[in-house]
């Protein structure tokens, strides 16, 4: 893996921040959020996040009868002068969520399609923000970048605030790395992680950097996968193998507006980039509508899929603002809470 302080070159923290933030007024609203895990989580460090646990927090839990061996200082003297009995007074304990944020840098995420980013730097600044609001709320957070094939990069766990540079940092050398460029009229992002694709044959099976060792999550959390989901298989799979590793699965689907409202017409050659294979196209009336339709279609099979398997399910237009994704995400219920 590579370092991520090195690959930013001559780019410094604040630098990065104002690459990743450029309204960074964003960042007072992300950090009142607090990540959803499920129900009450145990960690393995203290944290803010309520445990199924009872613990040392100062939330209060129930009472139990006192037996020899409890500490006094936990009696509630106003109970036993009311009945006579002697109770101890519970709190929860509190543990941190391990939450790990998977972003897809495949080619297909690189296309800008009329907006003003590429889907992948908007998958950046989007995970960015969910680290954000995690590690502002104590939880610890890991990064990892996936390719065809391969885990390409990634930031190892790391916890709380004094983490805000070195998220800035690492997130911030995918995102100024892409240089746009005209391919014949198609605009693309080359990056410079993933400057060796070329050379690998492409796939299009999205389980298999998540069947690698070590690209799973080592203790039980939350997984959000920010991707296109373009791939012909693996996308089930991937469900239940971060399933089975003991994750809730958040699955943020992002489209650009050219993908989902197409302004072509005529004889076109269109480039699958996933698969680096072209088809000559008539571009009709016609055949868009249907185009939309497939679209939506696809959509709604993934929305099915991941509520079949237990995954949230959330779409970006990557032309809305990312404050609008961020408000709704929380307005879903259950993924970012207030």
């Amino acid at each position: 893996m590579s370092d991520p302080a090195g690959a930013t070159g001559t780019m410094n923290a604040e630098e990065a921040f104002r690459l990743l933030f450029p309204d960074p007024s964003l960042l007072a609203e992300v950090e009142r959020l607090r990540l959803a895990g499920g129900n009450r989580l145990r960690g393995t460090m203290a944290g803010k996040r309520r445990s199924a646990m009872l613990g040392g927090s100062q939330e209060f839990a129930d009472y139990r009868p006192y037996v020899p061996g409890d500490d006094i200082r936990r009696l509630d003297w106003n109970v036993y002068g009311r009945t006579g009995r002697a109770f101890i007074r519970q709190y929860w304990d509190e543990q941190e969520l391990h939450a790990a944020m998977y972003v897809d840098i495949t080619p297909s995420m690189a296309f800008l399609g009329g907006a003003a980013c590429s889907k992948l730097q908007y998958a950046l600044r989007l995970a960015a923000l969910v680290s954000y609001a995690a590690l502002a709320g104590e939880d610890r957070v890991e990064i990892r970048l996936f390719d065809q094939g391969s885990v390409m990069d990634s930031l190892p766990s790391m916890h709380g605030r004094a983490s805000f540079m070195k998220l800035y940092r690492f997130m911030a050398v995918p995102y100024n790395d892409s240089r746009v460029s005209d391919e014949g009229g198609r605009r693309a992002i080359k990056t410079g992680i993933s400057a060796t694709r070329n050379e690998r044959t492409p796939a299009s099976d999205l389980s298999v950097p998540f069947r690698l060792p070590g690209a799973l999550p080592r203790r039980p959390g939350v997984s959000w996968l920010f991707t296109d989901a373009m791939f012909e298989k693996g996308i089930e799979e991937t469900l239940l193998l971060l399933a089975a590793a003991g994750q809730r699965v958040v699955v943020v689907q992002l489209l650009s507006p050219e993908e989902l409202r197409p302004a072509l017409v005529g004889e076109l050659n269109l480039i699958d980039s996933e698969l680096v294979t072209g088809k000559e196209v008539a571009v009709s009336d016609k055949l868009l509508k249907q185009y939309r339709e497939e679209v939506a279609n696809y959509r709604n099979k993934l929305h099915n899929l991941c509520s079949e398997r237990g995954a949230d399910y959330a779409f970006v237009d990557t032309s809305a603002p990312v404050q609008n994704i961020i408000r709704e995400l929380v307005e879903m219920q259950g993924v970012l809470n207030r």
